[in-house]
């Protein structure tokens, strides 16, 4: 998700059931703790993971919205997609 998250513009979707029958991809959440939203990207990762879909977090300590690309999280980024495309 990188920026965002399932849901709309700042209301994240906390629906476990509409998100178990979507038949939805792994996803991978990357924010940081002073972002504004953590708390929408948290309900939605939790829900997704009660949903059963493969959810990677990636939590970058102290940094906000818009954090670029510093604390290198694309390589971990990179590395996961790699992982889901080799493995399916």
């Amino acid at each position: 998700m990188i920026y965002s998250f399932y849901g709309r513009l700042s209301v994240a979707s906390t629906d476990t059931d509409k998100f178990a029958s979507s038949n939805l991809p792994p996803t991978y959440f990357c924010y940081g703790t002073r972002d504004p939203f953590v708390g929408e990207f948290e309900e939605c990762v939790e829900a997704l993971k009660e949903a059963g879909v493969p959810v990677e977090v990636n939590v970058l300590e102290g940094r906000p919205h818009g954090y670029s690309y510093t604390e290198g999280w694309i390589p971990a980024y990179d590395a996961w997609l790699t992982g889901i495309f080799e493995n399916n």
